[in-house]
């Protein structure tokens, strides 16, 4: 079948053509949508990670592989103190 055969088969009126395409647009803007909420960082709660904002002997915040600067991590929601300390310590490599 052809192109022109199919165009010539199946007339599609203004109305139900605005009707697919604003239906296909929806539809991507939907795809999309998910698409960037599964990049979505999860961090865990403090209470789930047992944050606690004084050091454990020599593991502290400041001296993790998690631990952005000033007062963030990768892996534990809301702020942290660079002297604080949870149960994901990774001891940061030094370079």
């Amino acid at each position: 079948m052809t192109i022109r055969t199919m165009c010539s088969t199946a007339r599609l009126s203004r109305r139900d053509w605005l009707r697919n395409a604003t239906a296909a647009i929806g539809g991507a803007l939907a795809v999309g949508a998910t698409l960037e909420r599964a990049n979505a960082v999860v961090k865990l709660s403090q209470k789930v990670v047992a944050y606690q904002d004084h050091p454990d002997g020599e593991k502290r915040c400041d001296r993790c592989v998690h631990f952005q600067a000033p007062n963030a991590c990768n892996i534990v929601d809301g702020d942290v103190k660079p002297d604080g300390y949870c149960r994901f310590f990774g001891v940061r490599s030094r370079a």
